[in-house]
């Protein structure tokens, strides 16, 4: 029925050679190719015979193979115009390592003044569009210090100044000074695509008017996320400037851009710095040197990525077996298609489940590419933080980016967000790149899908059953806009929904206004406890601040299965004794998790102290054990292992091949190693507490009467086992409480004769989707978690002992809060 919305571009052929390609991603979803799109394999494959099969040497250095080597490279310089429809008479190529370092060598070298006299100068403008990448953003202190005017064009002010007719008449080289006008072929926030005709309509000073003074005017045009999905054709639209990532286009290398110059405006950039193999002559003892005529030669400073860029042509290849035209109507076909599928979502009463970001309906792909910007609702209006559906699309194996897109004007523009509120939300804890999605029950950004080249029809399927699955109250519900046409609306009228169908008349504002959230900001806890403790659901509770330690686990190695102690446990000065005081080390130094290979939890733990021996054991396999206490030995004869957990940088004792390759049997992982905390990391450590290979806090503390009240609220005809719910949350500390959540209110604790205070509330991922009994995930309890605290995904308190090590707990110990 869906299909009815799609048309498939690719033709079977294209089809199998893409699947082919990109068989390495069978079962993920990856859906943020203007981030990074993906290289194929045969591209790959290409670049390192290539590398294996030839001596390629340095450019600079003029023997056979030298030359070889920049004769190949000029060869690429002629391949990218070619794919830009142009040549070398019209545009060079300044090789960079990326749009961005593009962007700042014109901030740096353009020429705003002329000298009219020794004291009297004429200023050009800087004018950039309010959707412009940060990238474009950093070009202003540059050029503000150099004495521009800078100014920001708003995005209705763009339209109604550049959509008017220009003055043909108009010279472009006439005045005393010199501006210049960026903006972004495509938005990479909303992908709607700007007009490419404003290249011509500013070189006839269409904007003098609106900076109030007249200017000769060159043009810059970010083609960072135009290019990797549509073809600029250079013999039509001549902008003076382009500049573009070659990782956008085909994933493969990274690190590698170009800066394109238009020949006629070469004279404009005017570079100080000069590096090796940038001039014809220079002196030493003298401030003379002679800059080299070939506008790449003098701008490209030293030895330039010879062997990244010989790489490039193995990605120009594949997008060559492609046509770009074809690319762009397919990734437009299939953000049409989520649009529309996002578009008609509705929860069981009615409201939208998805707000749409949008410049244009999606009708027409010479205005829209394949991105689509949203965030999520609940049926009540309330907006999902976009990190809960991070966590949510994790377990669908959804790759998508959250947040600005490092556009903050877009984003500001498309959430209605006021400069004021913009700092306010800083002042709260939001930074770019961060985690904080909702302030005050509004989103301080949004969820981005980009398809690529070889996305599928398949994609949009899978986010879509993502949505449904985990944020759709009730029955789904279609809705269909009345704007629609009549052509569209006996399409849909055809097609059978049952009882879910209702294209009646549908007002224009979609999503309706937002609501206030109903627990809002950083309170949210302490009102729930609220809320809470008033029921009468707990009005027969004792509110005795005192409970019971029930249950005590330890997880010998990070991310692995746990230990339920029986009687009694030591704490030591870095937590409970032998907790996280392993983990497994992928062989690019990373600690590896379940949220990567969830089968960890199948690994489970057993202490043979008789034996002196940590015993693992792991579906189909035999047993096998570690030794618990090692005889100290000096570190020349140990092999420490680095890398890091969660962004922080860990040092562990390797503990040999045969454990290793146990792990890697068991796991059908190679190359992965265990690794012991080692005393020489312990002693290096310089923050207090000391802490064992643990992401946050020395210990988790989890409330049985917070576990039961949250199982309560997920559906009976869920697919999560109830009776696991507890192991999902991987706590050290299980105690009895009498009310749900009130454990956030404690600052301090005793647990028989140890001491210890709250650091502060967990905050949950996708890693309590997974059954820990299984290995398999579910949605829940994360789902539910979400839905009931409003996004705040947090469950359990940290805690930090303030006793003496070498304290023992026993199960059935007194705990008393305050």
């Amino acid at each position: 029925m869906d299909e009815a919305l799609y048309s498939p571009v690719y033709d079977e052929k294209i089809s199998h050679f893409l699947e082919g390609e990109f068989s390495r991603i069978k079962g993920e979803c990856y859906v943020d190719h203007a981030g990074a799109t993906l290289y194929s394999d045969n591209q790959i494959k290409k670049s390192f015979d290539d590398l294996v099969l030839s001596l390629y040497t340095n450019p600079h250095s003029h023997g056979v193979n030298g030359n070889l080597t920049d004769e190949l490279i000029d060869n690429i310089r002629c391949r990218i115009l070619d794919h830009f429809h142009t040549t070398q008479d019209e545009y060079s190529i300044i090789f960079t390592s990326g749009a961005t370092a593009s962007l700042k060598l014109v901030a740096e070298t353009f020429t705003f003044t002329y000298k009219k006299d020794e004291s009297i100068k004429e200023f050009g403008n800087f004018v950039y569009l309010q959707d412009n990448h940060t990238s474009v953003l950093g070009m202003r202190d540059i050029i503000s210090e150099r004495g521009a005017k800078v100014i920001c064009l708003d995005h209705n002010s763009a339209f109604k100044v550049l959509q008017q007719n220009t003055d043909k008449n108009h010279s472009i080289s006439m005045y005393e000074d010199n501006s210049l006008f960026i903006y972004p072929a495509q938005c990479n926030f909303s992908g709607f695509k700007y007009p490419l005709n404003w290249i011509e309509n500013v070189k006839h000073g269409l904007l003098n008017s609106y900076v109030g003074n007249k200017s000769n005017w060159y043009t810059y045009l970010d083609i960072a996320s135009y290019a990797a999905t549509n073809d600029l054709n250079l013999s039509i639209v001549k902008p003076d400037f382009l500049c573009l990532s070659f990782y956008k286009l085909f994933g493969y290398p990274t690190g590698i851009g170009a800066l394109l110059v238009r020949n006629k405006s070469a004279q404009i950039l005017k570079k100080v710095y000069y590096g090796g193999g940038t001039v014809n002559v220079i002196l030493s003892s003298k401030m003379h040197h002679v800059k080299k005529e070939s506008l790449h030669e003098r701008f490209e400073d030293g030895t330039i990525s010879f062997l990244t860029i010989i790489s490039l042509q193995h990605g120009l290849q594949i997008l060559s077996d492609i046509s770009m035209d074809l690319i762009s109507s397919h990734v437009f076909a299939l953000a049409r298609y989520f649009y529309h599928l996002l578009l008609t979502l509705h929860h069981e009463n009615g409201a939208p489940v998805t707000k749409i970001y949008a410049d244009s309906d999606y009708e027409d792909k010479n205005l829209q590419g394949g991105i689509i910007s949203f965030n999520v609702l609940r049926s009540n209006g309330e907006y999902v933080g976009y990190m809960e559906v991070l966590n949510m699309a994790a377990l669908f194996k959804i790759h998508l980016r959250t947040g600005c897109f490092c556009n903050p004007g877009a984003c500001q523009r498309h959430l209605k967000l006021s400069d004021k509120e913009i700092l306010k939300n800083y002042d709260t804890g939001y930074t770019c790149g961060g985690t904080t999605d909702l302030i005050n029950g509004k989103p301080t950004g949004a969820i981005r899908v980009s398809f690529g080249y070889m996305s599928t029809i398949k994609d949009a399927k899978v986010i879509l059953h993502m949505l449904k699955k985990c944020f759709v109250n009730g029955h789904e519900v279609i809705k269909y806009p009345a704007w629609l046409s009549n052509f569209k609306l006996n399409l849909y009228s055809k097609m059978n929904y049952d009882n879910n169908v209702d294209i009646n008349g549908v007002s224009n504002e979609f999503t309706k206004n937002e609501r206030e959230n109903v627990v809002a900001g950083e309170n949210w806890f302490p009102q729930l406890c609220s809320v809470i403790t008033s029921s009468n659901l707990f009005k027969s509770y004792n509110t005795k601040k005192y409970c019971k330690l029930s249950k005590i686990f330890v997880y010998p190695i990070k991310s692995c299965g746990g230990y339920e102690v029986q009687n009694s446990w030591i704490l030591t000065s870095k937590g409970l004794q032998y907790d996280r005081e392993w983990m497994i080390m992928t062989s690019s130094g990373l600690c590896l998790t379940q949220k990567q290979e969830p089968k960890l939890c199948l690994i489970k733990p057993d202490f043979n102290f008789l034996n002196n021996k940590l015993e693992l054991y792991f579906p189909g396999m035999p047993s096998i054990g570690i030794p618990l206490n090692v005889l100290s030995e000096t570190v020349n004869n140990d092999r420490i292992c680095r890398g890091k957990i969660c962004g922080h940088k860990i040092e562990g004792k390797y503990c040999g091949a045969e454990i290793s390759e146990w792990l890697s049997l068991a796991l059908r992982r190679p190359n992965i190693k265990l690794v012991r905390q080692s005393e020489l990391a312990e002693s290096k450590q310089t923050s207090k507490p000391k802490l064992s290979f643990v992401s946050q806090s020395q210990y988790l503390l989890i409330n049985t009467a917070s576990v039961l009240w949250l199982t309560d609220q997920i559906s009976e005809d869920s697919e999560c086992d109830k009776n696991t719910i507890l192991q999902r949350f991987r706590g050290n500390f299980l105690i009895n409480g009498h009310i749900p959540f009130e454990e956030i209110k404690w600052k301090v604790i005793q647990i028989g004769n140890c001491h210890f205070e709250v650091e502060g509330v967990c905050t949950r991922c996708q890693m309590v989707c997974i059954d820990q009994t299984t290995g398999i995930k579910t949605i829940e309890p994360l789902r539910t978690l979400g839905e009931k605290f409003h996004g705040k995904l947090k469950f359990g308190i940290y805690l930090v002992s303030k006793s003496q090590e070498n304290n023992v707990l026993k199960i059935g110990d007194d705990v008393f809060y305050d």
